[in-house]
């Protein structure tokens, strides 16, 4: 190799580094070098051959880290220290609303929460809960009262949910002050007028659903009825049988509640009305961009949803 050659060489690995190790950009690479960030992307693209025991030439691979400015991962501490059960997700959300444009991916929360010791264990994540799916969208609903939730100086709360079966899609939610039987009527009624009505809603043996005699006849089997629309019940005792909307319940938890909870502490003139409406945009945002780790391909909520609600609609 003669001295012209050995030089290129030399300034094509330099080039390499700087731009794939160090972060430079080819602008600064084009000012540092004199030369056009054309010429700069042409050079970066040069194969470096090596040869090998078969005499074949092999390509050196080159990978470009994304450098991220420290405040960003001092955030992630900050936040994850401040509500310890606060999941990299919701940091992830936090985040994109800071930053804008420039924050880690979600991997990489959680790769830097784990080298900081700060992943907060949940005891019995999935004890006792029974897996089934229905195979398409609208096909069954379940509908649930949350135990009570205290919120700071809006006291006690009910969420009343209706969730698919087949999508884990939330189809209507809403926090309520009492336990009536007419907020699951206007939950039903909000989420027949936005998405169609199910084949069959699925619930427990409390009061709102069933009379305390076990019998039909409350205003939500009347509902029901003129709806065309079957009640099932869960197995008495037996929670489980709505194994997905109590999952719903946790992520809920740990991903809105707690945050809500900080959010209405910090905010003494949060109304009930305001609290929905956050919690509106925390439905809307699981719904449609949080990944769900039991959906094909970790998809949406959403996009399962309506995938296959088109596709059973065109068979």
């Amino acid at each position: 190799m003669d001295m012209k050659e050995k030089k290129k060489k030399e300034l094509y690995e330099l080039m390499r580094e700087l731009y794939y190790n160090k972060g430079l950009s080819a602008k600064i690479l084009a000012i540092r070098f004199g030369k056009s960030e054309i010429t700069i992307y042409r050079w970066l693209k040069r194969v470096h051959q090596v040869k090998t025991p078969g005499n074949r030439k092999a390509r050196k691979r080159y990978r470009r880290s994304k450098k991220y400015p420290l405040e960003i991962f001092n955030r992630i501490v900050e936040l994850k220290r401040e509500i310890p059960q606060r999941s990299a997700p919701m940091i992830y959300k936090i985040l994109q609303e800071e930053f804008k444009t420039f924050y880690p991916s979600l991997s990489t929360i959680q790769k830097h929460i784990r080298d900081q010791g700060l992943v907060y264990n949940y005891k019995d994540r999935n004890q006792g809960y029974k897996r089934f799916q229905r195979q398409k969208p609208n096909d069954l609903w379940q509908i649930d009262i949350a135990g009570v939730q205290t919120v700071g100086h809006l006291k006690q709360l009910y969420l009343f949910p209706l969730f698919d079966d087949c999508s884990r899609f939330v189809v209507a939610a809403e926090y309520f002050r009492t336990q009536k039987g007419v907020n699951i009527i206007k939950i039903i009624r909000d989420a027949v007028e936005t998405y169609g009505r199910p084949n069959q809603i699925l619930a427990d043996n409390g009061a709102q659903f069933r009379n305390v005699i076990g019998d039909l006849g409350t205003k939500y089997s009347k509902l029901l009825e003129s709806l065309d629309v079957k009640p099932i019940f869960a197995k008495l005792n037996h929670p489980q049988t709505k194994g997905k909307l109590e999952r719903w319940f946790r992520t809920l938890n740990q991903m809105f509640l707690i945050e809500a909870r900080h959010f209405v502490k910090d905010n003494l003139k949060c109304s009930l009305s305001d609290f929905n409406q956050k919690f509106k945009k925390w439905v809307s945002w699981y719904n449609t961009e949080k990944p769900h780790r039991s959906l094909p391909n970790k998809g949406t909520p959403e996009k399962f949803f309506l995938k296959r609600t088109i596709a059973f609609i065109n068979l």
